[in-house]
């Protein structure tokens, strides 16, 4: 690709950035990864670049690529590393509803994405939402039953655990007033009625 081609792409996206959802964001949503690359190329920083989320929800590229199923921008987000080797793109984020890359991509079913992200080392398996779902769980509720034995194998093999499943199968205790608790009554000591 030709720097004026990049340039084009760049100004495709660039354009019509309102501060509201970046170019990075938007060329990830149309799986356009000629145009994440030139965007990368040249805004490695800031707002037009992977740390950019989607003001809206919270998102970011990697969100939206699980909830699309783009695989191929999935793949090429999670070859880029920082010089001291860092990945670029943190694959754990969550977004506004807790759902993190591997819930989005379990929940609608992509398992090429799902098993994509398995193999990646950081990716934690069992990250739930803010309602407490795990993705093994999310995946298991819309049917997607070799998503969620997939999950739970790799969650096996690093040997994590989802935590205590209390608080979302309950009403959340944290929002009630607790009761105050009675007083004890005190007795009368047997000295006490002696000295009467």
């Amino acid at each position: 690709m030709t720097p004026e081609e990049m340039q084009s792409l760049c100004a495709q996206y660039t354009k019509t950035y309102d501060g509201q959802i970046p170019p990075m964001w938007k060329a990830a949503f149309d799986d356009n990864l000629q145009a994440m690359k030139a965007l990368h190329f040249f805004y490695r920083k800031g707002v037009d670049g992977f740390d950019a989320m989607n003001r809206e929800d919270r998102s970011m590229p990697t969100h939206i690529a699980c909830l699309r199923g783009h695989h191929k921008v999935l793949a090429w987000l999670a070859s880029l590393h920082w010089h001291d080797g860092r990945l670029v793109t943190n694959f754990n984020l969550r977004d506004d509803g807790g759902h993190t890359p591997l819930w989005l991509c379990a929940v609608w079913g992509w398992e090429k994405c799902v098993r994509f992200l398995l193999t990646l080392p950081h990716v934690h398996p069992l990250i739930p939402d803010t309602s407490g779902v795990s993705p093994e769980e999310a995946a298991r509720r819309v049917g997607f039953h070799q998503i969620a034995d997939a999950i739970k194998v790799r969650a096996d093999e690093l040997g994590v655990t989802l935590p205590e499943r209390t608080f979302w199968d309950e009403p959340d205790k944290r929002f009630y007033v607790k009761e105050p608790e009675p007083e004890p009554v005190e007795e009368e000591s047997e000295d006490e009625e002696d000295m009467e």
